[in-house]
Formats: structure tokens, C-alpha cells, sequence
């Protein structure tokens, strides 16, 4: 049973993007979320989400990033991560500043949570802690040698051609109603530049390199037969960062944890999680 829905739409700016956001309010909150999406998608893909965690009186804010959904900027197209981590302080700052006494966290899922981990390292206002779900830390099928050296020799020459990603829709879930949605979305694209997969590449690279002190709390989690980004990569960086990161495996599920057959099991552990930290 969904609790009443009370939502509203907002728009924000970054210095280079005009932001679409939404926030999904609680009736009696207890703690407040900020989704990150991942790559390609938007964050009407994760109202079931906000709706689940409002039942459990968690609020949810959510934004498109640059180049995705009803945000500006060309489809797949970025000038830097750096646009990223933008949207993700604005999104962060306004959850903040209109719930000052509410923990707020990071929920990211797969680009988003790649995205999130490295906000954490920049932010100097941690938040009460993070969920980062299915990170690109690394891919399963990462582009050849010849591609990348390709892809590095235009970026030197200030080229930064888009290129259509061809995900294979059921890898996201053992749901197949899952992955006929996502194909049938309007605001769904495929579309990677050059900059953005070396920004993200590279971003992974450099979290899997060495320690960091992430400053809060994290859950980590990814399904084992996730066939987009690696599993071995979450499960070996929560190893590396054992009194920061519980780390939970998803035995069978696929990339969209939260789009599972099992979802309610899913969201619960999550939303529980979420709580247990608040409370703490």
C-alpha cells in the first residue's frame, strides 16, 4: 500500500545546464534521498523507488543530469564529469538547505554511482551517508585497445564524436517488462561522446586505484549476474574499505537491482539500510 502521493517538480541551473528535478515528500520523513541516475536514463525510472521509500517516511529528491531526461544539453554529451558532479551539488545543496533537520543522503545508481563515490571525495559537507548501487567502476565489455587508442588520439585533437552504446535491454533485469520499457521510453538514449566515456572511464580507474577516506557511510551493492558493469569491481573496492562500505551481494539479479523481480525485498533492505543510519 503506496502512501498518498505528494510530489512536485522544480528546475535548477548549474553554470553550463538548465536542471529538471522532482522531489517526492514524505508524509512524516525521517530521512531524505537524493537518486542519481545512471547513464542513458532519467529519473522517471525511479518512481516506484521514491514512492516505496516515502512509504517508509524517507523523502526523495531526484534530477536529470546534463544531457538526460528533460535537463538540457545534447543527448550524451558533456563537457567533463565535472558536469556531473555540478548537478549532483545542486541537487545535494537544495536537499540541504530545505531539510536542515533531516539527514539527507546519496543514493547512486550505476553512472550515478560511480559519480556519487567521486562527489564524496569533493564535497565539503559529507552527507549522513550514501547508497551506491551497480557503480561503473568497470565495465563487462569495455571498448578494444584500437578503439580507445582512437578515442584518446581524438580527444587530442578537441574531437568528441557521439557514439550510440547498444545496450542490450535485458540486461537490466530478469523482468522482461522491465527492459520493453526502456526501449519504449522517449527520454531513454543511447548516446555516449567521447568525453563522457573517458570521463567516466577514467573516473572508475581512479577509484579502483588506492584507499580513500569517503567521509560517511556506504552501502555498495550489485547483483552477481550483472552483465553492464563489474561485479568483482564493487565487491573488491567495499574489501579495500572495510570500516566504511557494507557491501551487499545480490545473489542472480541483474544491473537495476531496484528493477528486479524481487524489488520489494530489494527496496526493503535498502530503505532499511537507510534508516538504521539516520537512527544512528
Amino acid at each position: 500500500m503506496l502512501a498518498e502521493k505528494s510530489n512536485t517538480t522544480f528546475t535548477g541551473q548549474t553554470t553550463r545546464h538548465e536542471l529538471f528535478g522532482k522531489v517526492w515528500k514524505a508524509p512524516d520523513q525521517k530521512a531524505v534521498v537524493c537518486i542519481i541516475h545512471g547513464f542513458g536514463e532519467h529519473l522517471g525510472r525511479y518512481t516506484h523507488v521514491a514512492e516505496y521509500f516515502n512509504t517508509k517516511n524517507i523523502t526523495c529528491y531526484a534530477i536529470d543530469l546534463p544531457g538526460h531526461g528533460n535537463s538540457s544539453g545534447e543527448r550524451g554529451v558533456v563537457r567533463s564529469l565535472q558536469d556531473f558532479i555540478l548537478a549532483v551539488d545542486f541537487l545535494y545543496e537544495k536537499a540541504i538547505q530545505e531539510n536542515p533537520e533531516t539527514p539527507v543522503f546519496l543514493y547512486g545508481h550505476s553512472m550515478g554511482g560511480g559519480i556519487v563515490l567521486r562527489y564524496l571525495l569533493m564535497t565539503a559537507d559529507p552527507p549522513a551517508g550514501a547508497l551506491v548501487t551497480s557503480p561503473w567502476l568497470k565495465l563487462v565489455n569495455n571498448p578494444g585497445a584500437l578503439q580507445i587508442i582512437l578515442g584518446r588520439m581524438a580527444l587530442t585533437f578537441a574531437l568528441n564524436p557521439v557514439k550510440e552504446t547498444k545496450l542490450n535491454p535485458e540486461d537490466l533485469s530478469r523482468d522482461a517488462e522491465v527492459g520493453k520499457a526502456y526501449q519504449n521510453d522517449p527520454l531513454v538514449h543511447g548516446k555516449a561522446s567521447i568525453k563522457l566515456f573517458f570521463g567516466l572511464n577514467d573516473n572508475g580507474v581512479y577509484l579502483m586505484d588506492k584507499t580513500f577516506d569517503f567521509r560517511t557511510k556506504l552501502l555498495l551493492a550489485h547483483g552477481t549476474e550483472d552483465n553492464i558493469t563489474k561485479y568483482q569491481a564493487s565487491k573488491t573496492l567495499a574489501s579495500r574499505h572495510p570500516d566504511q562500505m557494507d557491501f551487499k551481494s545480490w545473489e542472480g539479479l541483474r544491473h537495476e537491482t531496484h528493477n528486479e523481480l524481487n524489488k520489494e525485498e530489494v527496496l526493503e533492505f535498502y530503505s532499511n539500510w537507510i534508516l538504521d543510519q539516520a537512527n544512528s
